[in-house]
Protein backbone atom coordinates (compact mmCIF):
# COMPACT_ATOMS: atom_id res chain seq x y z
CA UNK A 1 0.00 0.00 0.00
CA UNK A 2 3.14 2.53 0.16
CA UNK A 3 3.49 5.16 2.27
CA UNK A 4 0.08 6.06 3.46
CA UNK A 5 -2.04 6.60 6.59
CA UNK A 6 -3.63 3.68 8.27
CA UNK A 7 -6.18 6.23 8.26
CA UNK A 8 -6.16 6.82 4.87
CA UNK A 9 -6.79 3.28 3.21
CA UNK A 10 -9.48 0.47 3.99
CA UNK A 11 -8.22 -3.25 2.94
CA UNK A 12 -11.91 -4.74 2.91
CA UNK A 13 -15.26 -4.00 2.81
CA UNK A 14 -18.01 -4.86 4.86
CA UNK A 15 -20.55 -8.08 3.84
CA UNK A 16 -23.89 -5.55 4.18
CA UNK A 17 -21.69 -3.19 1.63
CA UNK A 18 -21.56 -5.95 -0.60
CA UNK A 19 -24.68 -6.70 -0.31
CA UNK A 20 -25.87 -3.34 -1.31
CA UNK A 21 -23.74 -2.77 -4.00
CA UNK A 22 -24.90 -6.71 -5.45
CA UNK A 23 -28.62 -4.72 -5.27
CA UNK A 24 -27.96 -1.93 -6.97
CA UNK A 25 -28.96 -0.13 -3.94
CA UNK A 26 -25.22 1.50 -3.83
CA UNK A 27 -22.79 3.03 -6.01
CA UNK A 28 -19.29 3.01 -4.48
CA UNK A 29 -16.06 5.56 -6.06
CA UNK A 30 -13.16 6.41 -4.97
CA UNK A 31 -10.67 9.58 -4.63
CA UNK A 32 -6.97 9.44 -3.84
CA UNK A 33 -4.93 10.79 -0.74
CA UNK A 34 -4.11 13.80 -2.61
CA UNK A 35 -7.35 14.51 -3.35
CA UNK A 36 -8.72 13.73 0.23
CA UNK A 37 -5.81 15.91 2.08
CA UNK A 38 -6.54 18.38 -0.45
CA UNK A 39 -10.53 18.81 0.64
CA UNK A 40 -9.12 18.43 4.04
CA UNK A 41 -7.30 21.69 3.71
CA UNK A 42 -9.83 23.19 1.01
CA UNK A 43 -12.80 22.67 4.02
CA UNK A 44 -10.38 24.19 6.41
CA UNK A 45 -9.83 27.11 5.09
CA UNK A 46 -13.25 28.21 3.29
CA UNK A 47 -15.53 27.15 5.90
CA UNK A 48 -13.46 26.83 8.96
CA UNK A 49 -14.23 23.12 9.87
CA UNK A 50 -11.48 21.02 10.27
CA UNK A 51 -13.01 17.58 9.01
CA UNK A 52 -11.79 14.38 10.20
CA UNK A 53 -9.50 12.35 7.63
CA UNK A 54 -12.32 9.72 7.26
CA UNK A 55 -14.75 12.84 6.63
CA UNK A 56 -12.54 14.71 4.04
CA UNK A 57 -12.68 11.49 1.83
CA UNK A 58 -16.55 12.20 1.48
CA UNK A 59 -15.23 16.05 1.21
CA UNK A 60 -13.08 14.86 -1.46
CA UNK A 61 -15.85 12.86 -3.28
CA UNK A 62 -18.25 15.72 -2.70
CA UNK A 63 -15.96 18.45 -4.56
CA UNK A 64 -15.48 16.11 -7.71
CA UNK A 65 -19.15 15.34 -7.53
CA UNK A 66 -20.09 19.31 -7.36
CA UNK A 67 -17.91 19.31 -10.58
CA UNK A 68 -19.79 17.61 -12.54
CA UNK A 69 -23.23 18.73 -11.71
CA UNK A 70 -24.49 21.65 -13.87
CA UNK A 71 -26.81 22.91 -10.76
CA UNK A 72 -28.05 21.47 -7.22
CA UNK A 73 -26.16 20.85 -4.07
CA UNK A 74 -24.48 18.27 -2.43
CA UNK A 75 -24.78 17.18 1.06
CA UNK A 76 -22.02 15.46 3.22
CA UNK A 77 -22.53 14.31 6.45
CA UNK A 78 -19.40 14.95 8.77
CA UNK A 79 -18.59 12.76 11.53
CA UNK A 80 -15.20 12.84 13.94
CA UNK A 81 -13.23 15.56 14.41
CA UNK A 82 -10.16 16.79 12.51
CA UNK A 83 -8.22 18.85 14.99
CA UNK A 84 -7.25 15.05 16.11
CA UNK A 85 -5.37 14.82 12.95
CA UNK A 86 -3.69 18.15 12.58
CA UNK A 87 -0.51 16.38 14.19
CA UNK A 88 -0.87 13.90 11.36
CA UNK A 89 -1.19 16.28 8.88
CA UNK A 90 1.45 18.91 9.62
CA UNK A 91 4.21 16.76 9.92
CA UNK A 92 3.63 14.51 6.49
CA UNK A 93 2.10 17.16 4.58
CA UNK A 94 2.87 20.54 6.55
CA UNK A 95 0.98 23.80 6.78
CA UNK A 96 -0.44 24.33 3.05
Amino acid sequence: MGDHAASLTYGEEGIMHTFLHDLGRVKYDVVNDDETIDAFYTLSRLEGIIPAIESSHAVAYGIKLAKTLGKGAVLINLSGRGDKDMDYIIEKYGIL
